[in-house]
């Protein structure tokens, strides 16, 4: 599926699909007509007058008991958009680990490699695209660039492949025990 139809998919059975909420962050565009491009433009639509004035908006606004539904200022939709962020992150790091140490037990494989590469990417495109985590992202990217020489190398392959597993871990570790750093 390319970039541009991610939001615009169906399941087997017509329906449309919606990509989860885990990996929300790294999917944009966002909505069916590809109309935001970061998390937080989607964030905020749902504090804004065009949702509000749905009828899912005013549904929401029903059910509440001062009538307001969801109305969120600047500072809570970056903080709601940064939490996406960082769980779309750590999923990106889980996966990347689990290839990293598939490839290292079965036998290091380019294709492993490449698939590791892959989430580890993703994680560093979602959270240097909202400013986070900084030190967790360097992490990443000296994965990327153990793995970059776990694919050149034949001799060396396995060792470079290990450093490339520690590091997320140490980025996801960074993430998880705090702050902005």
């Amino acid at each position: 599926m390319t970039r541009a139809d991610r939001g615009k998919a169906t399941n087997h059975k017509g329906q449309f699909n919606t990509p989860t909420l885990v990996e929300a962050a790294d999917t944009p565009s966002f909505f069916h007509n590809n109309a935001v491009e970061t998390i937080e433009g989607a964030v905020a639509f749902y504090s804004g007058d065009a949702f509000n004035n749905s009828p899912s908006g005013q549904a929401l606004a029903g059910a509440d008991p001062n009538g307001i539904g969801i109305r969120l200022d600047a500072t809570q939709t970056v903080a709601v958009a940064a939490f996406l962020r960082v769980i779309n992150a750590l999923e990106n790091i889980r996966l990347s680990v689990d290839q990293l140490q598939q490839t290292l037990d079965h036998g290091p494989s380019q294709e492993g490699i490449e698939l590791a590469d892959s989430e580890i990417e993703d994680a560093i495109t979602v959270l240097a695209g909202g400013g986070l985590h900084p030190l967790a992202v360097e992490d990443l990217e000296a994965s990327r660039r153990a793995s970059a020489r776990a694919a050149r190398s034949w001799f060396f392959k396995r060792r470079h492949l290990r450093t490339a597993l520690e590091e997320p871990e140490e980025a996801r570790g960074r993430i998880i025990e705090g702050g902005t750093s």
